[in-house]
């Protein structure tokens, strides 16, 4: 009974696995454009995420501001890590198209694949554990900010008294590399391969 069980469940995940990636496969994934991105600063903080927009949609140049409905990010998340990279604490600023982040600047040339001008991501609410970066210079330059900084980007926190702490500071940019149209197939694919192997060894331990 305990088998036939394990071979139902099997059978169940193989199949879902197999009806996901076609229906991916079939939903027009090749109009989707997902990114990931990562910065580092001089003294070792970093930060990681990822982006995604509908290519049949976007223009050239993307770019969100503030509050509310988006113009063509659908989802932007980021993590930031301590030198040690240690996760700190992360965010999604944008999901199903919507920003949650009223402080949000992101700009992508989406032709030389860089992220450029005023950037600002994470969260700030002025509440304990709240992290963004920014592109510093660039904020002062469009007048979002008065700080006198000598470095581009600014790695931000707020500590257990919502004080504004500034973490880290460097002129790297945030680099972005393009994720693989393939990958979700091939994830789904990967269980696919493991459920048909997980069946043939229980049939064959059930026949010897």
């Amino acid at each position: 009974m305990t088998n036939l069980f394990a071979k139902t469940a099997i059978g169940m995940v193989t199949t879902t696995a197999l009806a996901l990636a076609i229906a991916i496969t079939t939903h027009d994934l090749a109009d989707a454009a997902e990114f990931n991105f990562n910065w580092k600063g001089d003294t070792g903080y970093s930060a990681k995420g990822s982006f995604n927009y509908d290519t049949t949609t976007a223009p050239s140049v993307i770019s969100e501001t503030g509050l509310g409905a988006t113009k063509n990010l659908q989802s932007l998340s980021i993590s930031f890590f301590d030198p040690f990279s240690n996760l700190i604490n992360s965010f999604t600023p944008v999901l199903g198209s919507v920003s949650n982040y009223s402080f949000l600047r992101f700009n992508f040339d989406n032709t030389t694949q860089q992220i450029f001008g005023p950037f600002d991501v994470g969260k700030d609410d002025e509440l304990p554990g709240d992290t963004w970066l920014n592109n510093n210079l660039a904020l002062i330059d469009e007048g979002f900010s008065d700080e006198v900084l000598a470095k581009e980007f600014g790695f931000n926190n707020r500590d257990a008294a919502g004080t504004k702490q500034i973490l880290d500071l460097s002129n790297n940019s945030v680099q972005v590399s393009q994720v693989p149209e393939g990958s979700i197939i091939i994830g789904l694919l990967a269980v696919c391969s493991l459920g048909l192997t997980a069946h043939r060894n229980l049939s064959r331990a059930n026949q010897e």
